[in-house]
């Protein structure tokens, strides 16, 4: 029987120096039944001549999309090109550490049939090469399939990168995000019935630097908070019944200093978007003065009052 094919996906914008250091990464894997999908939205062919020394080693489709598709649009095109039994969407910025990776992602599995992804230890490496554990928090890498929620609290999995998943998981990315994205999918995904393992072992580099859309976000804050409040309303409301899921929201709200609607509508959102539980919390914290809300002990019983309030008013119809 011949080897699976994994189809590793690589949505590329600019940097080639990226993609070349991704590309030489599964150059050396010992994993060798490999298909590899660029999908290029830069304005140039920089990326296209970059790689044209790997082509005779890797078997490389390249892509090149005019106009530019944009994260994440970009990066279901690329899926939706994939052959493979496996599939991988790997960020050109990051990079394979060991060089059996693939091979320990594909023994998990063959050892578990019932598997459908496996991510390992989401371990990143900033431009002077110091390596950072992120979000480790073993609890809840233990009991994604129970409380699949909880990565909005701590995104435990990572990126794409860390992740390999069987093709027959055919959930694409929501293409309204780029700070919950990943979230998003991987809550999807687990609430869908997928099933996971954990590798706990150092198989990726994420690569951190300044041009990262992480960055970005991170700099143009109104975005996170409006993609909180989109994903608010697309949860399920019961999803509130989670008493950390509406502190994580009565949180958001006071530490973003929203004190009114037109608040809302500053960080880009229609009135109609923001879900009745927002609203709730809203009209909970405006009876209080910011600086007391800041003050850890009594933000804390006012959001377990408002809790019970919310969910009595629900029981109540």
């Amino acid at each position: 029987m011949a080897p699976p094919l994994l189809s590793i996906c690589i949505p590329a914008y600019k940097k080639p120096e990226f993609v070349v250091r991704c590309l030489q990464s599964i150059l050396q894997q010992t994993y060798k039944q490999v298909e590899i999908i660029i999908s290029d939205d830069s304005p140039d062919e920089d990326i296209k001549v970059a790689i044209e020394p790997f082509r005779s080693a890797l078997s490389i489709f390249y892509y090149h999309n005019v106009p530019a598709l944009r994260s994440p649009k970009n990066w279901n095109a690329a899926l939706d090109k994939a052959k493979g039994d496996f599939v991988m969407l790997m960020h050109q910025d990051d990079w394979f550490f060991a060089q059996d990776a693939l091979e320990q992602y594909l023994g998990v599995f063959t050892e578990k049939p019932h598997i459908d992804f496996v991510f390992c230890r989401n371990t990143a490496v900033d431009e002077t090469g110091m390596e950072i554990i992120l979000q480790a928090r073993p609890k809840l890498l233990n009991h994604l399939d129970k409380k699949p929620d909880h990565l909005l609290l701590a995104q435990v999995i990572g990126p794409p990168s860390n992740t390999m998943l069987r093709s027959r998981i055919t959930t694409r990315y929501d293409e309204a995000f780029i700070w919950l994205v990943d979230v998003d999918f991987y809550v999807r995904v687990l609430k869908s019935g997928y099933h996971y393992f954990y590798l706990n072992k150092h198989l990726v580099n994420i690569g951190l630097h300044k041009d990262q859309t992480t960055i970005f976000c991170r700099e143009n804050s109104d975005i996170i908070f409006k993609e909180n409040i989109l994903y608010a309303g697309k949860i399920e409301p019961d999803t509130f019944k989670d008493i950390l899921i509406f502190d994580y929201y009565w949180r958001l709200l006071r530490n973003y200093k929203i004190r009114r609607l037109h608040d809302m509508e500053s960080n880009g959102l229609l009135i109609t978007q923001v879900p009745a539980v927002i609203m709730h919390i809203l009209q909970s914290q405006k009876r209080w003065p910011l600086s007391l809300l800041k003050t850890g002990v009594f933000s804390k019983v006012m959001m377990t009052i408002s809790y019970g309030m919310w969910w009595t008013k629900k029981r109540m119809g």
